[in-house]
């Protein structure tokens, strides 16, 4: 400890906290006997319509599985690829569109013209693909 005398410690000594008003007693009780805040039952309703969504979602996936109608995609292939050809170079595209609008126009429909066809055939993927013979024989025949 230090001296008695020390008039910091004598000033620190006489300070003293204010008395609560009873304004703000008031104001303390009407918050602590409300009712809870929304923001914290926010998190569970949120909870709740996520874990509906993920049911709802695996039944949906479970009928049409069950049913054998597997989810059909088409995709299509890439172009088979076609005779050589060559394509104009950057330098020839230059050229042509300094000559004019028309002959740089020409050069790229006669790339458009002998590039890969226009309409390649669509394939089909399953993404659910079985045999119900392959499930008996998965499962067993009880």
């Amino acid at each position: 400890m230090s001296e008695a005398h020390d008039p910091l410690e004598a000033e620190l000594s006489a300070l003293r906290p204010h008395e609560v008003s009873p304004d703000l007693r008031r104001r303390v009780a009407e918050r602590l006997g409300g009712s809870a805040p929304a923001k914290t039952r926010r998190p569970w309703v949120i909870a709740l319509v996520g874990g509906l969504a993920a049911c709802a979602a695996a039944v949906l996936l479970w009928l049409g599985w069950r049913h054998g109608q597997p989810h059909q995609t088409i995709v299509q292939p890439p172009p088979a690829p076609t005779a050589a050809v060559e394509a104009p170079t950057l330098q020839a595209y230059r050229l042509a569109l300094a000559r004019s609008p028309e002959d740089f126009d020409a050069l790229l429909d006669r790339q458009a013209v002998s590039g890969p066809e226009l309409d390649p055939p669509l394939a089909g993927i399953n993404a659910f693909t079985r045999s119900d013979a392959a499930l008996h024989t998965l499962l067993g025949d009880d």
